[in-house]
């Protein structure tokens, strides 16, 4: 089941954490691809993201846990928001993504945030939230239905279903804030 709601953040919290994503004190880092290994067209599939909390297993076994970002306290309230609606136990990732325009609608490739290192299916005990930091014609589909990116709506989903964004056209840029939880 995929929940949507309007007006997620209070104004006020909304219009703040927009500033800084927006801001020139803000650091995005250029990933070359939207997907680690993907091929598809890589010159069109790049993006730039900010991670802000992660609790992963690198390829070398090496745990990483906890804020990876001194802007994590500032976003951290969202979680308690979600956690109104639905129980948040822990958090697995709170990353932003920033699309640039291309001057052309680009659709990213299908798939789901967190799987499992071993089988590479994703795990099932998981929440995935998209919240949209920018209105405009770029969206995001998930299990082939497309959502129009509007400002502080958040999508809420399960793990388990794939979902992928199309880039925008009619701004500058998109941004988004993807939240991975159990």
């Amino acid at each position: 089941m995929i929940m949507s709601e309007q007006n997620f953040l209070p104004k006020m919290f909304f219009d703040k954490l927009s500033e800084i994503v927006n801001g020139g004190q803000f650091q995005w880092f250029f990933n070359s691809s939207d997907l680690s290994g993907n091929a598809k067209k890589p010159i069109e599939n790049f993006m730039f993201t900010h991670t802000l909390f992660r609790n992963e297993v690198t390829p070398d076994g090496t745990i990483i846990q906890g804020p990876s970002s001194e802007w994590f306290n500032i976003f951290e309230p969202i979680l308690y928001f979600i956690n109104e609606k639905v129980k948040v136990t822990k958090l697995i990732r709170m990353k932003l993504n920033l699309y640039t325009n291309q001057n052309k609608k680009i659709i990213h490739l299908p798939h789901c945030d967190i799987n499992n290192t071993e089988t590479n299916k994703p795990f099932k005990d998981m929440t995935t939230a998209i919240l949209n930091f920018t209105t405009c014609n770029g969206r995001t589909i998930i299990n082939n239905k497309e959502y129009p990116s509007k400002a502080n709506e958040l999508l809420r989903f399960d793990n388990t279903i794939k979902h992928c964004g199309i880039i925008q056209t009619d701004t500058q840029k998109r941004i988004v804030l993807n939240i991975n939880w159990k």
